[in-house]
C-alpha cells in the first residue's frame, strides 16, 4: 500500500476484513504509476515524454557536473538546494501573512465559507484595449467598411481552407467535410463574439442542431488546431483583386439584405 494507495483512498481499496478490492486497487497502482513517469521515477524505453532521464543529460555530465551546476545556478549538494527552498518558501508565506494581516495584500482575503478556509482574490481590472488591435479595426474600416463577421470567416475559409486544420481528437468521425466545413465558421463565432452556440443557433436557419454544434465545439476545436488554422491565415499569400471583390460583394449582399441580427464589427 505504501506508495502507491493514499490514506485518503485507503477506505475504498480495502474492504472490512482487510483485503484490498481487486479494481480500486489496480486503478490506484496505474495512478502511482502515470505519477511517478511524470517525475522521471520511472521511464518507457524509446518513449519520446517518459523516456530515460539520462538522454536528457549531456554525456559528460558526470565528469564536468560542477560545470553544469554552477551554470544553473544550483548546489551540487541536494540537501542544500532542499534548505534554500524552505527557507525561500517560509519567507514568502511570512510576508504574505504579514501582509493579510496589514491590509496590504492587494484586496486577497482568507474567509471561512462552510468553515473551511478560503483565499478570495478580488477581481482584476479590465486591461486597456491593445494599441494593435485598434490599428487593425481601423484598417478593415478602410478597406471593407462594417462587415458581418460570419461572412468574414466564410470568405477567409474560401480564400485560405483554414478550416482544413481542424481535425477530430476522436479516433474516428463520420462528419462529411463540406457538413464540417459550414459548422466550424459557426462555431468558431459564438466562441470568438462570446454570444454562445445557443444563441447563434436561435439566429438563423444554419442547418443541424445544437447539439451537432457543440459535438464540433467538443471535437475539433483544440490549442492544437486553432494554431494550425492561425498559422495557415497568416501564411496564406494575399490575392488584392479577389479579396477586394470578394469585400464588393459582401457590401452589395448586406445592402440588399433587409435585416440581420448577427453582431457586427468594425
Amino acid at each position: 500500500m505504501d506508495g502507491v494507495v493514499r490514506k485518503d483512498w485507503r477506505e475504498a481499496v480495502v474492504d472490512d476484513k482487510g483485503k484490498a478490492e481487486r479494481i480500486p486497487y489496480e486503478l490506484r497502482v496505474l495512478i502511482a504509476l502515470r505519477d511517478a513517469a511524470r517525475r522521471r521515477e520511472v521511464y518507457a524505453e524509446g518513449a519520446a515524454c517518459c523516456r530515460n532521464p539520462e538522454d536528457d543529460l549531456p554525456g559528460d555530465f558526470e565528469a564536468t557536473r560542477t560545470v553544469h551546476h554552477a551554470a544553473i545556478r544550483q548546489p551540487l549538494n541536494p540537501r542544500a538546494y532542499i534548505a534554500d527552498l524552505k527557507k525561500r518558501t517560509t519567507a514568502g508565506l511570512d510576508r504574505f501573512s504579514s501582509s493579510l494581516a496589514d491590509g496590504l495584500a492587494g484586496g486577497v482575503k482568507v474567509t471561512t465559507p462552510k468553515g473551511e478556509p478560503w483565499i478570495t482574490v478580488p477581481k482584476l481590472e479590465p486591461l486597456t484595449e491593445p494599441t494593435g488591435l485598434a490599428a487593425l479595426k481601423e484598417e478593415v474600416a478602410r478597406r471593407w467598411g462594417v462587415l458581418d463577421l460570419l461572412d468574414a470567416l466564410k470568405n477567409a475559409d474560401f480564400l485560405t481552407g483554414f478550416t482544413q486544420e481542424f481535425s477530430s481528437a476522436a479516433a474516428y468521425e463520420r462528419i462529411e467535410r463540406d457538413v464540417l466545413q459550414r459548422r466550424l465558421p459557426l462555431a468558431l463565432f459564438a466562441l470568438g463574439t462570446n454570444m454562445g452556440i445557443r444563441a447563434i443557433m436561435a439566429t438563423g436557419e444554419h442547418g443541424g442542431s445544437e447539439a451537432a454544434l457543440r459535438h464540433v465545439r467538443r471535437h475539433f476545436i483544440t490549442v492544437g488546431t486553432l494554431r494550425a488554422a492561425v498559422t495557415r491565415l497568416v501564411k496564406a499569400p494575399s490575392p488584392p483583386a479577389t479579396l477586394h471583390g470578394g469585400a464588393a460583394a459582401l457590401r452589395a449582399r448586406r445592402t440588399r439584405r433587409s435585416s440581420g441580427p448577427g453582431p457586427r464589427t468594425s
